[in-house]
């Protein structure tokens, strides 16, 4: 079952955060108090938007999966002094009685903290959590692909169901974390851009269903960043890989390791990310897609436009293929 850390000691409060002013909004410490979700806050996009945003007076559920993770989180928010506004819940996603657990869990501590009769309200949800797997489709192992499908898209719509009731109640925001690459596949990564692509589109059908509640969905789709999502992958697919590293796909194979260094030193930053969502939040009428950076919007229109040929001919170049 997924178990719950939350702060005991109401001592510290939350900086003030100058973001505010970027968009003409009061200090944080004026606004009240709203309660977001986050999935997969042990690293990366997660962990650094569930940060941001505790220290602008969200208070933030974020979950994790292991105990390092959360003494980690812990540290980093107390470092900042927003501990109070975060609580940290054990839960694995693709198990279902865990995020059955933690919408119990969530719909409690919203009760309590808001002393009210019926249905508390949840103001958001950032889906967040993934995985990602690299490997030519004739050579990624069955279980990996389903593997990123029953993480990324999957697990997703469960967190979303279990939320659905508490976010209705609040007229809530969805923010949906996909990538380019749910708009591009590329070489190496159709599995993982096979999983976006299905993410996006059941995006596309929740924005209409929820639409009559007053629930917002939003699809977030970022390029490559310093995150340990792709170096993770790598690590894992290595033993598999290796015995191929001589083979027919050897070039594409040190080309998608190469990709994966560059893209851990020279991704844009992660706060980019976290602003982006606050940005999102603090919006009366989000956009259905945010695309970061901004030259993330301008692959996207290429690929869009460009003539099949003309794009698989660039990328054969690029590649080397």
């Amino acid at each position: 079952m997924a178990a719950i850390w939350t702060p005991t000691s109401s001592a510290s409060r939350p900086a003030t955060s100058l973001f505010a002013w970027d968009y003409g909004i009061a200090s944080d410490q004026h606004m009240d108090k709203k309660y977001i979700v986050i999935t997969g806050c042990s690293s990366g996009f997660g962990r650094i938007t569930a940060l941001s945003l505790a220290s602008r007076n969200w208070h933030v559920f974020a979950t994790v999966r292991k105990e390092a993770d959360r003494e980690s989180l812990l540290a980093e928010a107390t470092e900042r002094g927003c501990q109070d506004n975060l609580s940290i819940i054990f839960c694995d996603i693709t198990q279902h009685e865990q995020v059955r657990a933690l919408a119990q869990q969530v719909e409690a501590q919203l009760g309590e903290r808001m002393q009210i009769e019926g249905t508390p309200p949840l103001h958001a949800l950032v889906n967040n959590a993934g995985t990602a797997f690299g490997a030519p489709i004739e050579l990624i192992e069955l279980d990996d692909l389903r593997s990123q499908f029953e993480i990324n898209v999957i697990a997703h719509i469960d967190v979303t169901q279990a939320l659905l009731p508490l976010l209705k109640a609040g007229r809530g925001t969805i923010i949906n974390v996909s990538s380019v690459s749910g708009r591009i596949s590329m070489p190496i990564v159709g599995a993982y851009s096979a999983s976006k692509f299905a993410l996006e589109a059941l995006s596309d059908a929740l924005r209409i269903e929820l639409a009559p509640f007053g629930v917002r969905v939003v699809v977030i789709e970022p390029e490559s960043s310093p995150t340990n999502i792709w170096q993770t992958s790598a690590n894992q697919a290595a033993p598999h890989l290796n015995q191929h590293r001589n083979g027919p796909y050897s070039r594409l194979l040190t080309y998608s390791e190469n990709m994966v260094k560059t893209s851990s030193q020279h991704g844009f930053p992660a706060q980019l990310f976290a602003d982006t969502v606050s940005k999102i939040l603090e919006s009366r009428r989000p956009r259905a897609y945010y695309s970061i950076p901004f030259k993330a919007s301008l692959v996207i229109a290429l690929h869009r436009f460009a003539p099949n040929k003309l794009w698989d001919f660039a990328l054969r170049c690029l590649l080397r293929w």
